[in-house]
Parts: structure tokens; C-alpha cells; sequence
């Protein structure tokens, strides 16, 4: 007698793994400081793109100011594009990194 359930005994595992093509690769988006804008101008640019709150925008905003660099998100590539893009609409540096 077999332990399997019955729609099991041929040994299939009853799934199939599907590997995408391309891996999904993941990428930061970095604030950088912004010398010659107003400081709550930044972190509400950062509110208003990442739907981010109060406290979250400006602890981005200042560690951008204080460090020079702010990890804003990690996301897949298109995405990353398109926040780069509003930032740079809106006139802060931003970029991307691999991660």
C-alpha cells in the first residue's frame, strides 16, 4: 500500500517550476543633496513620489542633506526610471544603483 495520495502515484510532484529569462534584478533609487532647494520642499517632492509620511520623508530629507546621499527605494528597473525621472522634474538629483 502506497502512502501517496491517489493523484500522486506516478511520482509527479504535481508542479512546475517556471524560471523567468532574465532574473529580477533590483535597484536603488538614491536622493542626493539638493544645495540650492528649500529643505521641506525636498521631503514634500519625497512625500508627494512615495507616498512615504511625515516622519519617513524627513528622515530622507535630512539624511540626504547630512550625508549627501539617501536611499529612497528598491525596486525593479522601469520603476526605478520613473522616480528618477519625477525627481528630476521636480529638480533634485536622484539615481540608480544596481543592488
Amino acid at each position: 500500500m502506497s502512502i501517496r495520495p491517489p493523484h500522486r502515484r506516478d511520482g509527479h510532484p504535481g508542479f512546475r517550476v517556471i524560471r523567468p529569462y532574465l532574473p529580477n534584478r533590483r535597484f536603488r533609487v538614491v536622493l542626493h543633496r539638493a544645495a540650492d532647494k528649500d529643505l521641506m520642499f525636498v521631503a514634500r517632492v519625497v512625500m508627494e513620489l512615495t507616498h512615504f509620511g511625515t516622519a519617513e520623508a524627513e528622515f530622507r530629507m535630512w539624511e540626504a542633506y547630512h550625508r549627501g546621499r539617501s536611499l529612497v527605494v528598491v525596486t525593479h528597473l522601469e520603476r526605478a526610471e520613473l522616480f528618477v525621472e519625477q525627481f528630476a522634474d521636480r529638480g533634485l538629483p536622484a539615481t540608480i544603483e544596481p543592488e
